[in-house]
């Protein structure tokens, strides 16, 4: 903004600017991003809703340097086909938007680097360190969050349940404290995250570059950012934003469009699992059996027989729909992904194992309705011999499938 920009009023004029230029009026711009004006006119709460959704209207009007057409706050794959791309890698001891929804950073100087180098609406590639307290995410691409300009500290963007555990930790409490605001994010499945060094080589530079990831972060080359395409991605909820549908795992291109208008909708994009692998699970219901059922278990677990390319993000889909206190809780007891096992050629090999455990399981146990059964130990474990034997036996060729 220049010295004249900045006269009294300025604000309310770059957004009308751009407004009539970008979108044809206000009215288009509110319907673009999903703003409600509630009983106010469009020109009274424009800069109000610009700087929630932004941070503020100089981020607003940066977001627009090239157009509503490439804008990333209102879709996503707008920053990784930029040039250069609004996508930055930074690395984590740990991805929980769900509780932890910024990006945040020790030292000031670090924030307003980023500031100065992105764009409201840039992803944020997220690895976990050398050092992550989960040892299978160590130096593994986790996920993607996106980001805003919107300044806060870590206590407002953290969830307060876990604010008691962090200011008890002195090697914490001070840490991350300047905090720029997420408003979407992503995981990949466990079964599918790949190593830093291998899908990022020229920014990792064989762990050179580790501290200025750990740091600041930094962007990624053109040709490593279009390889995010190539990943599964499913979308999580991040703490502060509005809530998401139970997504199952699917492309970047279709899980990253956005399916209503503006970052507001938040709600991603439902696909089916795409076909490919499959791998076998069997979940557990943890809780109160008896409680659940009514009547005496007799000893009998409650689980569900499926398959999926990551039956732990299936079991984690099928937990969101519980509420979150809830004393029950779905688990993975068995997959073929755990037992270390390779995924089958398609679905249309593991719907012959699901087929194979669910009647083992009516034979040797009680079913609850669809893939839902009680049964004892001893049943489960012939169930399972039986679905990954069936399985194994069906010969080349793929049919889509229900998980």
């Amino acid at each position: 903004m220049t010295g004249k920009s900045r006269q009294p009023g300025w604000d309310k004029q770059a957004v009308n600017e751009i407004a009539a230029s970008q979108y044809g009026s206000l009215k288009n711009m509110f319907d673009a991003h999903g703003w409600d004006k509630a009983d106010r006119t469009f020109g009274q709460i424009a800069p109000s809703r610009v700087k929630e959704t932004y941070g503020g209207v100089e981020a607003f009007v940066k977001a627009h340097e090239d157009g509503r057409a490439g804008n990333p706050m209102l879709d996503p794959l707008v920053a990784i086909r930029s040039d250069p791309p609004q996508v930055f890698l930074k690395s984590f001891h740990g991805f929980t938007p769900e509780s932890w929804g910024f990006l945040g950073y020790t030292e000031p100087s670090s924030r307003e680097k980023f500031v100065r180098e992105s764009r409201p609406g840039a992803l944020l590639v997220v690895c976990g360190t050398s050092k992550a307290p989960i040892k299978s995410e160590r130096l593994r691409v986790l996920g993607m969050q996106q980001q805003t300009h919107i300044y806060g500290s870590k206590w407002e963007f953290l969830d307060p349940a876990r604010h008691e555990e962090e200011r008890n930790d002195p090697k914490r409490v001070g840490g991350w404290i300047n905090g720029l605001k997420a408003i979407r994010a992503w995981k990949i499945p466990e079964e599918d995250r790949p190593f830093v060094r291998d899908i990022f080589p020229e920014t990792h530079k064989g762990g050179d570059n580790g501290t200025a990831i750990g740091s600041y972060g930094l962007r990624l080359t053109s040709r490593e950012a279009l390889r995010i395409l190539d990943l599964p991605l499913y979308e999580v909820p991040v703490f502060g934003g509005a809530p998401v549908d139970s997504l199952i795992p699917g492309p970047a291109a279709q899980t990253l469009a956005p399916s209503k208008p503006g970052p507001v909708a938040q709600s991603g994009y439902m696909v089916r699992e795409a076909e490919g692998p499959k791998h076998l699970y069997i979940l557990r219901m943890h809780g109160d059996e008896y409680g659940l059922l009514g009547e005496d278990p007799k000893g009998g677990w409650i689980v569900k027989v499926g398959f999926s390319g990551s039956p732990d993000t299936r079991c984690k889909a099928h937990n969101t729909t519980l509420p979150r206190l809830c004393a029950y809780q779905w688990a993975v007891l068995k997959s073929t992904f755990d037992a270390k096992r390779p995924a089958f050629p398609s679905s249309r090999h593991a719907l012959a194992g699901e087929q194979a455990m669910k009647d083992s399981l009516v034979k040797n146990g009680r079913s609850l309705g669809g893939e839902f059964f009680l049964a004892n130990q001893s049943a489960i474990e012939m169930a399972w011999a039986a679905g990954i034997a069936a399985a194994e036996q069906i010969g080349g060729g793929s049919a889509c499938g229900s998980a």
